[in-house]
C-alpha cells in the first residue's frame, strides 16, 4: 500500500491527537484520564498508529513514555497539521459570519491616533465583533473598541 492510501485510509486524526496527548501526559494512564477514556484504548489507538506507520513511535517504561525518533517528528508534524486544520476553521467560521473578522493596521502613531482611531470607533459600532490588532514594534496586541 502506497504512502498516500495509508495516510489517507488507515491514520486517523484521534490517533495524532491522542499521540500528542500521551507525549504531553507523560504516560497512557494520565492520557487516558485527560481524554475520559480508557488505558488500553489509548493503548491500542497507539498501536494502530505505529502499524500504520510502521515504527515504534513510543519508548513505554516504567517511569511513563518517551517519544522515539519517530515519534517527535510525528509529534511534530501532527502539531503543524491541527494548528492548519484549526486556522481553516477558523477560516470558514469568518466567511460564514462576514460581520465578523479580525482587521490588521499598521501606520505611524500619529495617524493611528488622528485618524486610524476614529476608523476603528465607527466600524466597531457597526460591526461589534470584528478584532482591531495594532502592531507596533514588531508586537501584537489585540484590541476591540467599544
Amino acid at each position: 500500500m502506497q504512502l498516500s492510501d495509508r495516510i489517507g485510509r488507515r491514520m486517523k486524526l484521534q490517533h495524532i491527537h491522542i499521540l500528542m496527548t500521551v507525549a504531553q501526559a507523560g504516560s497512557m494512564k494520565k492520557a487516558a484520564a485527560l481524554l475520559n477514556t480508557s488505558q488500553p484504548a489509548i493503548s491500542r489507538s497507539i498501536v494502530e498508529l505505529e502499524q500504520t506507520i510502521g515504527v515504534r513511535l513510543l519508548d513505554r517504561n516504567t517511569q511513563g513514555i518517551e517519544p522515539t525518533e519517530y515519534g517527535r517528528t510525528m509529534l511534530k508534524h501532527g502539531g503543524a497539521a491541527f494548528d492548519e486544520l484549526k486556522q481553516g476553521v477558523e477560516n470558514i467560521e469568518l466567511l460564514a459570519d462576514p460581520g465578523a473578522g479580525e482587521v490588521r493596521i499598521g501606520s505611524s502613531p500619529y495617524i493611528a491616533e488622528i485618524f486610524v482611531s476614529a476608523v476603528i470607533k465607527r466600524l466597531s459600532r457597526r460591526y461589534p465583533r470584528i478584532v482591531f490588532i495594532s502592531s507596533r514594534l514588531r508586537k501584537q496586541t489585540h484590541c476591540t473598541v467599544n
